[in-house]
């Protein structure tokens, strides 16, 4: 799906996809002794995000990360335990709203997540939540070991007496080259605007080109701004459709350099299919791009100047400008023109998939003058026939058309719906699975058909040991099978459905307080049970009547309150 993100790096609506299913709390007593059990779904819109690797073809997930939350609404936002210590377990964060809180379009809850670890670079990303409802957000990190497609990095140190032009040459799948030049006799300041004394400079660039989805999903906070200072003085929200970005880091003296005595010099060559969004046609010389650096820190922009398109001695178009002090820096045009605001879409899914496993994927795109504008990809997307699923968007511009379209895992599209982002908020979608044949002769488990999927009816449990409760817990459960496709569902009150595969071996793992409890399972016709568990028990026997499976899990609660 890359031929989606080869012209430009988009600015996106943020958005989530989630399904709450709410059932009655039912006992259940694992343990000779429990006689109370309890809910505890007293907070409320619970909140997975998942930290992935950027790069597509990594087969690792993040770990060790740290988090911190800040953002208007950020006291509003807790741990599933109601807290304030926010812990990643493994690659995912639980998070739930204050049960006062009454989120709303016209009143949305907004926090930014700022979240770093170690050989990833540090990252942010925004959240707004409009409804009670759950919702699932994937963060892609940049591996420093193994950069994304369309992301390259150099390290180099420098004599500052002598100065020097640090080039990131183009590759197959970055057209794009980075020119950073340290005029002779710079010297190099630290936060407090002091002068380091150092005679060299270490340097740690990356750049990321425009034209991958990798170096797509790694822009902070996927082209959403949520604070800009503009150059006339006014300070507001701003969507970004970027040229190209490098983060670039220093040390001398053994500390971190954060301006200099004379600025550095950047050149960024542009992608050759480039369009700027003013004009809707390719990127011609004279064009101006705004340039713009970021304070992760305070998740803020600042627009420093703009930009002249030129050509360089090849004929490649260059953008020129000066880098006074280190951060993230892009050349991108802002999104110009009236939004609607933030929005919930209810789209209304027909289709023959009775069970998903969540081999599907998706793209929304904000479509003008026939082009698809604002594209971003969505995996794991979990459909199944006469389902409702929930789509959020922040600052839906007018003017724009929004296409929905649904691919199965092999890229073959099986569904689309297109409608006006501001005024449409009931969609239908219809998805349809190619009907498989299966030649003569040929075993009929050989097919990968729906018929192999069953309906699992989930009955969860988190055991108290300091105290004589079961508490029927609203988490979040990762299950992912041998292939690697994983579906995320939210349990409410103990209680979920999921599709699942006969003879296919799934991982299981819930979330709770920082911690991850899992397992193994694999379904045939009888009752199969966890194994190579931490901490997770349980069983799935399949019913003989329906076929369903009636799925006991159970974990440990070492500190109830």
């Amino acid at each position: 799906m890359k031929n989606f993100f080869t012209s430009i790096l988009r600015p996106v609506i943020l958005f989530s996809l989630g399904i709450s299913l709410v059932f009655a709390c039912q006992k259940i007593n694992p343990f000779e002794g429990v006689d109370l059990t309890v809910n505890s779904n007293i907070y409320k819109a619970p909140i997975l995000i998942e930290f992935v690797d950027a790069n597509s073809n990594s087969t690792t997930l993040p770990k060790d990360l740290t988090v911190t939350i800040s953002g208007p609404n950020k006291d509003l936002v807790l741990n599933d335990q109601g807290g304030k210590d926010f812990k990643v377990a493994g690659n995912l964060l639980s998070l739930v709203l204050a049960e006062n809180v009454n989120p709303s379009e016209s009143a949305p809850v907004e926090f930014t997540v700022s979240v770093k670890g170690p050989n990833y670079a540090p990252t942010n990303y925004t959240i707004t939540i409009v409804d009670f409802l759950s919702s699932t957000y994937r963060v892609a990190l940049t591996n420093l070991s193994a950069l994304p497609d369309g992301v390259k990095s150099v390290a180099k140190t420098t004599s500052l007496a002598t100065g020097e032009t640090i080039v990131i040459p183009a590759s197959t799948d970055k057209p794009e080259v980075a020119k950073i030049t340290i005029p002779a006799g710079t010297q190099v300041k630290d936060e407090t605007g002091a002068i380091i004394n150092a005679t060299s400079v270490n340097s740690n660039i990356i750049q990321y080109g425009t034209g991958t989805e990798d170096a797509f999903n790694s822009f902070p906070n996927e082209g959403e701004a949520n604070t800009v200072k503009f150059k006339d003085g006014t300070t507001d929200e701003a969507s970004f459709i970027t040229a190209g970005f490098v983060d670039i880091d220093m040390t001398a003296g053994g500390k971190s350099v954060k301006s200099f005595s004379k600025p550095l010099d950047m050149s960024l060559s542009l992608h050759p299919d480039l369009v700027n969004p003013d004009t809707e046609e390719p990127v011609q010389v004279g064009d101006q791009i705004p340039v713009f650096s970021y304070n992760r820190d305070k998740d803020e922009w600042t627009e420093e100047d703009d930009a002249t398109i030129t050509k360089d001695a090849n004929g490649n178009l260059i953008a020129n400008f000066k880098v006074p002090h280190l951060s993230t820096w892009t050349i991108a045009w802002k999104y110009k023109g009236k939004t609607c605001g933030s929005k919930t879409y209810t789209v209304s899914i027909k289709s023959n998939i009775r069970n998903s496993t969540s081999k599907y994927y998706a793209t929304v795109s904000y479509i003008k003058s026939g082009r698809a504008r604002y594209t971003k990809r969505y995996p794991s997307f979990k459909i199944s026939n006469s389902t409702t699923v929930k789509f959020k968007a922040k600052k839906v511009p007018k003017g724009y058309s929004t296409r929905i379209v649904v691919y199965r895992s092999n890229g073959v599209v099986i569904g689309s719906s297109t409608f006006n982002a501001c005024n449409n908020k009931k969609i239908s979608l219809t998805v349809r699975e190619p009907e498989v044949v299966v030649p003569p002769n040929t075993p009929d488990d050989a097919a990968e058909t729906e018929s192999d999927a069953v309906k699992v009816n989930l009955n969860f449990t988190a055991a108290c040991t300091n105290k004589s409760v079961n508490i029927k817990p609203t988490v979040w459960v990762k299950l992912v099978d041998a292939s690697g496709v994983e579906q995320l569902v939210n349990v409410v009150e103990g209680k979920a459905t999921l599709g699942m595969k006969k003879n296919v071996k799934y991982t299981i793992t819930t979330t709770y307080d920082g911690t991850n409890y899992s397992g193994e399972v694999t379904i045939s016709n009888g009752t199969a049970t966890i194994v190579s568990s931490v901490g997770l028990t349980g069983s799935f026997p399949v019913n003989p009547t329906s076929g369903e499976v009636d799925a006991t899990l159970v974990y440990p609660l070492n500190s109830c309150k």
